[in-house]
């Protein structure tokens, strides 16, 4: 018996409770409680059979659908913890997480075989792999009681997700099912969460904002998820408008998107139902807010977590009316938050600063990584590398990173890591790399670059050489050609100056 402390142990209850409650709906599929339930320890038996025990780490590249879920919950019913991968990194970026992780099990579905084929080949261990679709097959006769399945406890290891650091190697955020139900238990009176509740996911299940905040968040109060296989404006709007959806969750570029599309075309939707919409990943620009209101009727409001410790600060579902242009909301109850300056000190309300928080939810420390756990954990704190303030009346705003990192459409991107993929090109001396502001994706990436002597090279040469070596959504959009990039005393790039240029 799975305790009801844990994910899979709340799913076990509803199930037990309401038999035929929705879980998922997906296209014109719908999956009870009921048959999460079953599929998921059917899935679990015969993933016991590949080894896949108490304690082991399994890793899946796969896009959104049911048997993601499934599989996740299968994974947690052996004991064991997922590793989700996203499917848009290049092959050497699986391949590191692939060797950091060490899995019993890496698992893909079939549109996403060839990737691994060739992320696998790149790593040294052999690793046991399969195609999740054959899984799912494989599942269908098989008794899920035949086999004993270990009791899930709140304190195994549930999840591990990778997440862009400032240096070219990702980080992994562990979660136990103490900290995923504590995140879930802290969102649900902030925002209302009941089971009647129907969840919008366009989100990619391999980030926490998906699998966690649209998902689990959902499932703990045995809330229903309205899952999409990826984002699309028409789609999402049709969905929710049929379905009526109650609860939406995005980043701002997928609202623009959502704004882009009535704008062109004039259509309207009856979103009535929608009683709550989140935005976050970056700032929501004001005037995207206010058009989304005036024209979807869409009362989208920003909320701010980090995936080490989630949430951190949000608005109010009885009283989003209340909060200020551009904040990100109230502290969550549960939460301690400090805005120190340079020196250490704390600032006055009114005054920008680093944000440290820390709460139930905050992480132990990063997977396999003590060196960058002792920098980010200081004396219990996490320094989140943003930028803030408090109002007198209690509000919070972001309005900046400390962290050398740029979030474009939702993404956070390692400036770092793609100045140094820049800076293998054979012409390029000097690489600097900056968010500049953009209303569609929040932040654009440009490259401003220095030539070395005598060197030649255009905009397409480069774009060429970052696409074979990065991520798409890793790719600088905009090029700049400077003769020398503006440096401080101590010889550090200003990249402040660069923005704008």
């Amino acid at each position: 018996m799975n305790d009801v402390n844990t994910i899979v142990g709340r799913v076990d209850h509803f199930a037990a409770k309401d038999p035929q409650k929705v879980a998922v709906m997906f296209g014109d599929r719908s999956i009870s409680y009921a048959q999460l339930a079953d599929a998921s320890t059917r899935l679990a038996s015969l993933l016991l059979e590949r080894g896949v025990t108490a304690g082991e780490r399994v890793c899946l590249i796969a896009g959104n659908c049911p048997e993601y879920l499934i599989f996740y919950h299968a994974v947690l019913r052996c004991g064991a913890a997922l590793f989700p991968i996203n499917a848009d990194l290049t092959v050497s970026e699986i391949a590191y997480i692939l060797g950091h992780a060490e899995p019993v099990l890496v698992v893909c579905d079939e549109s996403h075989r060839t990737l691994l084929d060739s992320a696998l080949g790149q790593t040294k261990a052999s690793v046991q792999n399969a195609v999740l679709e054959t899984l799912v097959l494989m599942t269908q006769g098989v008794d899920g009681a035949a086999r004993s399945l270990p009791a899930r406890q709140p304190d195994d290891l549930a999840l591990v997700i990778y997440t862009s650091g400032t240096t070219s190697a990702p980080k992994g955020v562990p979660a136990t099912d103490r900290i995923e139900l504590r995140s879930a238990q802290a969102f649900a009176p902030v925002w209302k969460v009941t089971s009647a509740d129907l969840f919008v996911c366009a989100l990619p299940l391999s980030f926490l904002f998906g699998l966690h905040t649209a998902t689990t968040v959902a499932f703990a109060q045995g809330a229903s998820v309205l899952l999409f296989d990826r984002f699309h404006p028409v789609r999402v709007l049709e969905g929710v408008e049929r379905h009526r959806a109650s609860v939406m969750l995005g980043v701002p570029t997928m609202y623009a998107m959502m704004l882009e599309h009535v704008s062109q075309t004039g259509r309207r939707y009856d979103l009535a139902s929608v009683r709550l919409s989140a935005s976050s990943g970056a700032p929501l620009a004001v005037t995207t807010r206010n058009a989304l209101e005036r024209q979807l009727g869409l009362r989208v409001q920003d909320y701010y977590a980090v995936s080490e410790c989630r949430p951190i600060f949000s608005f109010r579902a009885d009283s989003q009316g209340d909060v200020p242009a551009g904040s990100v909301g109230l502290m969550v109850p549960g939460v301690e938050v400090r805005i120190i300056d340079d020196s250490g000190a704390d600032v006055a309300a009114g005054e920008t600063g680093s944000i440290l928080v820390r709460s139930p939810t905050l992480m132990e420390g990063y997977f396999r990584d003590d060196e960058r756990t002792a920098c980010a954990l200081v004396n219990g704190w996490f320094l989140t590398g943003d930028l803030g303030h408090q109002d007198e009346k209690g509000f919070f705003y972001i309005s900046g990173r400390t962290k050398d990192q740029v979030i474009s459409g939702g993404q956070k991107i390692s400036a770092t890591e793609v100045e140094n993929v820049l800076l293998q090109h054979p012409a390029v001396a000097q690489a600097a790399v900056v968010g500049v502001p953009d209303e569609k994706y929040g932040e654009l990436l440009k490259a401003v670059l220095v030539l070395r002597a005598g060197a030649r090279t255009d905009e397409d040469a480069l774009r060429e050489h970052c696409r074979e070596r990065l991520a798409t959504y890793k790719l600088p959009r905009l090029y700049s050609f400077r003769n020398e990039l503006p440096t401080s005393p101590a010889g550090k790039v200003l990249k402040r100056e660069l923005i704008g240029h």
